[in-house]
């Protein structure tokens, strides 16, 4: 213990004496330090000896190339690194690629490394609206990218996929097809095709169970998923980051948009910047989910279409007989080569109606137009269509000029929605009398349709006065619904390859009110055919066409 004598009184004065030399001593060795850093920038940046040149071109860099100001000693140890990559030293590789994936992600922003002679100019605009999309300076969460055979549409986005993959060390991707056994030979194979053409294979993994490739430095993945296994893809989670990217590839073939929605829901919960990728060759029937998807997503905000065509694609890369073929076929098959080789919507040879004009139907035409048809078709779960129209006689022109389109309407609520038109005469499907009291009782003037002539082949007449009219035109804002119905509705493609002679029975709702309201137009235009029955009475008009299924 110590004695009392070595017990020092510490006075104010004596402490501050002790502090003043701390401090001095503390700035003493802070001076120190900072001459250190100093020192080390210095000699760092101090210039190198002819002899050193010579070793940083021994290193297979051209010193040409390098800003005199650059050429100094920091400059000699990188050379000295690389050189020592180059000859398998993997440390030296790791610092030299991680020096330069932090310069290039300085300004927080994906570098553009797919070189512009691997992608054609279909895909120059896609490529920068990738990266706008990343970057967040433009809103696109979903591209569809469609497109004929040949069009390089798999090899642009298996590069964006290894591209996001480098440039995101947080970043997977998810490729998906409608089967899983469809993955390996398509898809899988594409993928591990770029990263040979790219001569980085030894910088992946690819394994087949659980089919998917890992990047080794930073363990991203790049998934492929079957959509035949909805439960277990609930279940998917990854150890790290986030999917940056899901690419439906051919999803045409998909059981339909909401098998791709519920993908969508598993992979991409997070709030940072991902794209939903859509790619698909166009089938030739408007009528497929897709191509509807497509003319639906015109004017979706966040939805970027695009399209590829093969004939702006080197002929090296597909070969010359590719396009020998394609050339055969545009000069035999224009519409098989249209669809095929240019992706476009050609329908499948059985469409009911050829002779459609859609385009804007102006106010001055319609102040031009001296009277009017009314079609009324009632449904619940099938649509409930009211339609206005106007058939210039002398031209042989059927204007489409309004539609108001309802499902799950009751006739109450739709006939608020019609009640401008109350004082108009409005021809209704006659199969349903009770609906037409109601109308009635509301004040409207509405009568049934008469459809028993013509030998019961009425209906048919009907169908076929439309095929024949020089023209149907309707404006596709103000008839959306009905533009649909007259420019995809098609006879039914038999197993021979033959098609129907029937009309349709379903999704034809617009069609049959504008039937309806032309009613007097077709029945007087067929009143000199020999199979027309004019002794039909009211009573024969109860026994109608058979009723859609809402209707019963």
């Amino acid at each position: 213990m110590a004695g009392k004598d070595n017990l020092i009184t510490l006075t104010s004065e004596k402490a501050r004496e002790i502090g003043k030399k701390g401090g001095k001593a503390s700035a003493e060795a802070r001076r120190k330090k900072k001459t250190l850093e100093e020192l080390t920038a210095m000699m760092l940046n101090q210039k190198i000896t002819d002899t050193a040149k010579v070793a940083i071109k021994r290193s297979g860099i051209n010193v040409d190339d390098i800003d005199p100001e650059d050429m100094n000693a920091t400059a000699y140890m990188i050379a000295g690194q690389i050189k020592a990559a180059a000859t398998g030293n993997t440390k030296a590789f790791e610092c030299i690629t991680g020096l330069a994936e932090r310069d290039a992600g300085k300004e927080g922003k994906a570098r553009y490394t797919i070189p512009i002679t691997d992608i054609t100019v279909d895909f120059v605009e896609v490529y920068r609206k990738i990266h706008a999309a990343f970057d967040g300076t433009e809103n696109i969460r979903e591209i569809i990218s469609k497109g004929g055979r040949g069009s390089i549409k798999s090899n642009f986005w298996a590069a964006v996929a290894e591209e996001t993959i480098y440039n995101d060390p947080q970043a997977h991707v998810v490729y998906t097809r409608r089967y899983k056994t469809d993955l390996r030979g398509s898809v899988y194979n594409q993928f591990m095709k770029t990263i040979i053409r790219h001569e980085r294979l030894d910088e992946w993994e690819f394994t087949t169970s659980p089919m998917m490739a890992k990047y080794k430095r930073t363990g991203q993945c790049v998934i492929f998923v079957g959509a035949d296994k909805p439960i277990s893809l609930k279940s998917y989670n990854l150890s790290f980051g986030y999917v940056k990217l899901l690419i439906h590839e051919e999803c045409d073939e998909m059981a339909g948009l909401e098998q791709m929605d519920n993908i969508e829901d598993t992979f991409l919960r997070s709030d940072t910047p991902a794209i939903d990728v859509k790619v698909f060759n166009p089938p030739k029937s408007a009528n497929n989910f897709m191509n509807e998807y497509v003319e639906k997503c015109r004017k979706k905000e966040g939805t970027y279409i695009c399209h590829s065509y093969y004939y702006n694609v080197p002929v090296k890369w597909l070969g010359q007989r590719f396009f020998d073929r394609a050339e055969q076929f545009k000069k035999h098959k224009p519409r098989y080569y249209d669809n095929n080789y240019l992706g476009l919507v050609t329908g499948t040879g059985g469409a009911i109606f050829e002779n459609v004009e859609v385009r804007a139907i102006t106010d001055e035409e319609i102040e031009n137009m001296d009277y009017f048809s009314y079609g009324l078709d009632f449904g619940y779960e099938h649509p409930q269509t009211f339609i206005q129209s106007y058939y210039d006689s002398d031209a042989d022109v059927l204007y489409c000029v309004r539609e108001v389109f309802s499902k799950r309407c009751k006739n109450s609520t739709f006939a608020r929605k019609i009640k401008k038109f109350m004082d108009v005469e409005i021809i209704a499907d006659s199969a349903r009398p009770d609906s037409i009291n109601e109308m009635r009782d509301w004040g409207f003037n509405v009568i049934g349709a008469k459809k028993r002539w013509g030998n019961g082949k009425g209906r048919d007449y009907c169908w076929e006065w439309l095929q024949e009219t020089t023209k149907i035109v309707v404006d596709p804002d103000r008839c959306p619904n009905l533009k649909k119905e007259l420019t995809t509705l098609e006879h039914e493609q038999l197993a021979d390859g033959t098609f129907s002679s029937e009309y349709p029975k379903l999704g034809e709702d617009c069609v049959m009110a504008l039937i309806y309201g032309l009613n007097r137009d077709i029945m007087e235009s067929r009143r000199n055919d020999t199979l027309f029955d004019d002794n039909y009475t009211d009573e024969d008009n109860e026994e109608e066409w058979e009723p859609d299924d809402d209707e019963e």
